[in-house]
């Protein structure tokens, strides 16, 4: 079964069918790679394996990206993360903000496997990327988490603290992944607080202080109920 979203093209009427064809976690993307390896320390606090090169892509099943504002997990150990996500629709790139939220316990036996756990969270809104290619690292991006009911900032950074579009684009061409209807999710920035925060709700936000515009978007997580034995 085809997974279908309907995506907004941000103060126009226009909307975006856009039937998933493939989609690609990042990993490690950062455009400085002293803040690259402090979130590769959060990570390897929990567990994690340490990766041998740097950027990684993870393919993931085209039925996880999604809009939704709830999830459910089954377990406490999770975690959301902002990250600008690429859309090829169109003909064109297209950007958003979105989250792949991951399973941070399954993460210690396998990556792959723990991105493949839950869904990808996008906004409904895109920006086209050649309206911001011009500004692209005053673009700001911002998290703020909901954890044992307290709401706190979480992340706080900007597009250029990662890697670029133009060059993941020119990473694209090689692989013979640009193709329409793939999404790629660029990796994050780092948390302020330095560690991973296993919250109840997640919002998050992609700011262009040029144009003068802000695509949002939330979702709360639910944890699912013991098994019935």
């Amino acid at each position: 079964m085809e997974n279908k979203l309907i995506l907004n093209i941000q103060g126009t009427d226009e909307t975006i069918e856009l039937i998933v064809n493939r989609v690609f976690n990042a990993g490690y993307a950062g455009s400085d790679q002293e803040k690259v390896q402090e979130h590769i320390d959060e990570l390897a606090e929990l567990g994690v394996p340490v990766p041998t090169t740097t950027p990684t892509l993870y393919p993931i099943a085209d039925y996880l990206p999604t809009t939704t504002d709830r999830i459910q997990v089954q377990h406490q150990e999770t975690s959301g993360e902002i990250e600008y996500v690429l859309i090829r629709a169109k003909g064109e790139w297209f950007v958003t903000v979105g989250s792949d939220h991951t399973d941070r316990k399954l993460e210690t036996f396998s990556v792959p496997m723990s991105k493949q756990a839950y869904p990808n969270i996008i906004a409904e809104d895109v920006w086209r990327l050649e309206d911001v290619k011009d500004h692209w690292e005053r673009l700001e991006l911002e998290c703020w988490v909901t954890a044992e009911g307290e709401r706190q900032l979480y992340q706080k950074g900007s597009c250029a603290d990662l890697m670029t579009p133009g060059q993941w684009k020119d990473i694209f061409e090689q692989m013979n992944v640009a193709d329409e209807g793939n999404l790629f999710f660029s990796a994050t920035i780092n948390t302020v607080a330095k560690s991973l925060t296993f919250a109840e709700k997640y919002e998050f936000e992609m700011r262009d202080p040029v144009l003068n515009r802000v695509i949002k978007h939330q979702y709360r997580v639910d944890m699912l109920s013991a098994p019935i034995e």
